[in-house]
């Protein structure tokens, strides 16, 4: 990937720093910096598809596991929290529905699943061939400087989430667009 070839939108700032989480926290695509890891700490267990990419993570108390999210090897109800920080844009579409049953699965009835990500317009054909942002994320007093890029492949926005998580069975507490990112809190009711 050539940063010539990159359609990097406007910084985005988020603070995550009063951000609650109930119990224990399985983040999915847990990686890179670690966002959710290094906001709450040993509470929370990061899972990744690629083993180096959990090695590089930064470091922390938090619990790091190769697992992929849509075949998660944990019990019915194990969890009360799932994240997702900027991961399902790296997923392909026809993964996303059983991703979110996985996580459905897993969390426990009221537990919640809360994620933040990016919205993608539809691709011009003269565009370029990657989508990015560059990200500032504030947790207290720490500044995280990051960027993530994939290909430009598909569409999706905070109404594509809001439907699917509706579809899957989870009623959505709050959502909010923040400039060209989003954030939407759902529960698992049954």
């Amino acid at each position: 990937m050539v940063e010539e070839d990159i359609k990097f939108i406007e910084t985005q700032h988020i603070d995550l720093t009063d951000v609650e989480f109930k119990g224990r926290v399985l983040d999915i695509g847990g990686g890179g910096e670690g966002i959710i890891g290094q906001l709450k700490g040993e509470r929370v267990v990061a899972s990744k598809r690629r083993e180096s990419e959990l090695i590089e993570a930064a470091p922390g108390d938090y619990l790091k596991i190769v697992m992929d999210a849509k075949e998660l090897k944990f019990l019915d109800e194990s969890f009360e929290t799932a994240t997702a920080f900027f991961t399902l844009m790296y997923a392909p579409l026809l993964d996303h529905k059983k991703i979110f049953q996985e996580i459905y699965r897993v969390l426990k009835n009221g537990g919640e699943f809360v994620m933040w990500d990016l919205t993608m317009p539809k691709r011009d054909i003269r565009s370029k061939n990657y989508y990015g942002v560059n990200l500032e994320v504030t947790i207290g007093e720490k500044k995280n400087s990051t960027g993530y890029a994939v290909p430009w492949k598909k569409e999706q926005n905070l109404k594509y989430y809001s439907n699917l998580g509706k579809t899957i069975g989870f009623k959505i507490l709050e959502q909010d667009e923040i400039n060209e990112a989003f954030y939407i809190r759902f529960q698992k009711n049954r």
